[in-house]
């Protein structure tokens, strides 16, 4: 029986190359972006999943506001360093504890070679191998940091470094940043690359000492961060319970600990994190559990739509059918034999679709990888097996909710009315497609207006003003040296250098609490040397910059942003406040000028309160900032001379830099990527739509060839015929729209409410998209319906 059913659907199939075309390609654009959702959802969840050791592995999170993005308190990976040994000390369940550094670029230098920028080189106490459980090709894990000045080198750091990875016993000196005169360090160990992405990724592990110790000074804290390796079987809420109330006794027990901050308790925590959850729960913004609602969400929709495409044809098909299954049913065919047959149908159709969404999905995972930095494959994939099993109950699912229907329809037909041709009026056999259509183009209109606005707050966010110059802005990764910046000075195309602990791409921020007519305020606090300002081509709004011929500039005078300015009641050129020291010492500060807000952490946060200072070193030691402003067109020749003088100073370090105007490219390109993808998925959305409306309207007016022809003997004209076949299809695509907007006005709103500055919501894309979907429409029908319209009536009666 199924042999038989599989040639008759093949017969079938083969008889209507289009409808199968058309049904095909629907379906396998619709899989195809499911399948891509499938590789990347499986690439996510790879993360930390190398080792079975792994379950036993724990992050440490400190809630605190240092260096959070808007200063205030948050669970961050960074933890004061103390806090390792006191959950050793406090908690029996741990068995190690390690601290971290973070990655950090350096130069390396081998025997007799040139020195070499690495990254991900981080610095770590002698546990940190007993916690993670790294596979060693040479080494020792319990050995490896016995001695000092110890470093693990993953494969393919040493392949990078000494051409093999036979390195064991060999030296390499590491210089930490630019002047640094290096250390030399012994390799004793090389591990394997896991086969998957790690949350603690590293390419060498360097072992000095310094990270087994805290700080004596109370006052004073190392962050960095921590990992524990547990016992097995651990009942986490409750043990995370028992680390917070430890870690609030430890926070009292500080000294110099502010009664007032016993208010703010809530504000302070610690807690452990499965490392296998690490990646799903970043700090300070979404994870990708998170972000992948909405395109999840895009991908059903755009899947929807293909079934819904599916669907519509095959019922709309089944006019032509309906005499087969009557026939049959009077031959002794049963409704269950019919149903499996337009049920193979619909799986031999599925089965091409998914065939073919393969086929586009290889075609398309080059650009999708380079476009949103993945590493995604699909026939190299070590999960391949369970992809494959999830592709299998696809084509299940795919043919149950695109076929069941349809068979369920096919098969229920009765002898006697389909034999007399009663089915085609009924109401399953058109109130059902037109409701379908319009559910497919609410989908369309809801993409095409969601784009429209999205293309909107994107050009919005490309062309606001930022409140500083992006354009002839470089920034090296370098403290601030007074000898390399009158150097470079001297450069002819050289302007300004200065800089500063808070520009784009690189941003520190300090929480400052001051006092301004008893009143408490809280700032940011930005450090900036005396060219900063001006290189960074802020807009002063009132007062002046600082300059070298007021001497008073180094010592107490501050430059506010414009929100600052606002809680200091708007003007306030001259004014002072006053600032209390770690050490309880109180320091007056007065306000000479006020700039514009400026941008530099993207657009989803405003631009916090701001205050402004020279310090006499001129700058922090810790900014890694130093901002070149060019005044030339051409920079290339400029930066050689700037590579140049890097050369006399810092001969064992490769400069680096990157233009503030990539950087800022680089903020926006999440949204960006984002908005393309919508706009993909709504090109798609219409192109499938309309492949099932220009079937759709075919197969009806098909079925109307008699009725069209009696109307033009009566005298009907073409426009009149072409009006009468277009009106339906064009009130259901106006339906569409009527309950598109609605829904794109909630599902637009909410992804604006994630940028602090966006647009308004206006009229425009809505009735963009109601004009250019209704012509369209219009098109695509009237192609059909011209056709008709101008058809000879004598050969459509003599046809019937």
């Amino acid at each position: 029986m199924f042999r038989i059913n599989f040639k008759i659907a093949l017969r079938n199939l083969l008889k209507n190359k289009a409808f199968a075309a058309i049904n095909v390609i629907g379906l396998a654009l619709g899989l195809c972006s499911f399948v891509l959702l499938l590789l990347y959802i499986q690439f996510e969840k790879s993360y930390d999943r190398w080792d079975p050791e792994l379950e036993q592995v724990y992050q440490v999170r400190e809630k605190h506001h240092f260096g959070s993005r808007d200063n205030k308190a948050d669970w961050q990976i960074t933890n004061d360093s103390r806090v390792a040994a006191l959950l050793k000390k406090d908690i029996p369940q741990f068995k190690y504890t390690t601290r971290i550094k973070g990655a950090h670029d350096c130069s390396v230098r081998t025997t007799s070679a040139e020195p070499v920028s690495m990254s991900g080189f981080r610095y770590s106490d002698s546990n940190f191998f007993k916690v993670f459980p790294y596979k060693f090709l040479l080494g020792d894990r319990t050995t490896a940091f016995s001695n000092l000045n110890s470093v693990v080198l993953k494969e393919h750091t040493a392949l990078k470094l000494f051409g093999t990875s036979e390195v064991l016993g060999k030296d390499l000196k590491i210089l930490g940043y630019v002047g640094d005169k290096g250390v030399v360090y012994k390799v004793t160990g090389v591990v394997e690359d896991p086969v998957c992405p790690e949350s603690v990724d590293f390419g060498a592990i360097v072992y000095d000492g310094a990270q087994n110790q805290d700080p004596e000074n109370l006052g004073r804290t190392s962050y960095c961060e921590v990992y524990v390796l547990s016992e097995k079987g651990i009942d986490l809420g409750l043990l995370n319970l028992t680390i917070h109330k430890s870690y609030l006794n430890f926070k009292k027990s500080f000294p110099d600990f502010d009664p007032k901050v016993n208010e703010k308790i809530k504000d302070h925590g610690l807690k452990i994190l499965p490392i296998g959850e690490v990646h799903a729960n970043p700090p300070f913004k979404e994870g990708w559990v998170d972000q992948i609602k909405s395109v999840g969400a895009l991908s059903l929709f755009l899947l929807v739509v293909s079934i819904i495409n599916f669907v519509n044809l095959a019922t709309a098909k089944s006019v032509q059918r309906a005499k087969e299954v009557g026939v049959k049913k009077v031959l002794g065919a049963s409704r269950k034999s019919l149903t499996w047959q337009f049920l193979i149908e619909a799986a031999f159709l599925s089965f091409a679709a998914l065939f073919l969404s393969i086929v586009f999905v290889e075609l398309l995972l080059p650009f999708f990888n380079s476009h949103f930095d993945l590493e995604l494959s699909l026939w190299h994939n070590r999960e391949i097996f369970m992809i494959g099993l999830e592709l299998l109950a696809i084509l299940v699912i795919v043919t149950i909710m695109a076929g069941i229907y349809p068979a369920l329809v096919l098969s229920s037909y009765r002898p006697v009315e389909v034999l007399k041709g009663s089915y085609t009026g009924s109401f399953k056999g058109s109130k059902l497609r037109y409701g379908l259509v319009i559910v497919q183009f609410v989908i369309t209109v809801t993409f095409m207006i969601c784009m429209g606005i999205m293309m909107q707050q994107g050009h919005f966010i490309h062309h606001k003003n930022l409140g500083f110059d992006r354009g002839r802005l470089i920034n090296l990764p370098l403290n601030y040296n007074e000898t390399f910046a009158q150097r470079l000075k001297k450069i002819p195309g050289v302007q300004y250098v200065g800089t500063t602990t808070q520009v784009m791409g690189n941003v520190f921020n300090v929480d400052e609490e001051g006092k301004y007519k008893q009143q408490i305020i809280h700032l940011n606090m930005v450090t900036v040397s005396m060219e900063t300002l001006a290189a960074l081509g802020v807009q002063l709004k009132t007062g002046r910059l600082f300059s070298r011929e007021y001497q008073q500039d180094t010592l107490n005078s501050v430059v506010l942003n414009e929100s600052a300015a606002k809680l200091f009641g708007g003007n306030c050129i001259g004014e002072q406040y006053s600032k209390k020291s770690w050490d309880n010492k109180e320091y007056r500060f007065k306000i000479i000028g006020v700039i514009r807000d400026y941008h530099n952490q993207g657009f989803d946060k405003t631009v916090l309160p701001t205050v402004y200072k020279v310090t006499q070193q001129g700058g922090s030691a810790s900014t890694n900032n130093l901002l070149v402003r060019l005044n030339v067109s051409d920079m290339r020749l400029v930066i050689k001379q700037i590579e140049k003088e890097w050369r006399i100073l810092y001969p064992d370090n490769q400069m680096t830099y990157v233009s503030v105007e990539d950087v800022f490219k680089k903020e926006l390109k999440t949204n960006d990527a984002f908005i393309e993808m919508i706009a993909c998925f709504s090109f798609v959305s219409v192109f499938i739509s309309l492949m099932g409306l220009f079937a759709l309207s075919a197969f009806v007016i098909s079925g109307k060839t008699k009725e069209l022809a009696i109307r033009k003997v009566l005298g009907a004209s073409n426009i009149q015929i072409l009006n009468l076949l277009s009106r339906s299809f064009l009130y259901l695509v106006f339906a569409a729209n009527l309950v598109g907007w609605p829904l794109a006005y909630i599902f637009a709103s909410q992804w604006l409410s994630g940028f602090a500055y966006r647009v308004d919501i206006t009229a425009g894309p809505f009735f963009i998209t109601a004009g250019g979907s209704l012509l369209i429409a219009l098109l695509t029908v009237g192609s059909q319906a011209g056709k008709a319209a101008v058809s000879n009536p004598v050969k459509a009666l003599k046809y019937e």
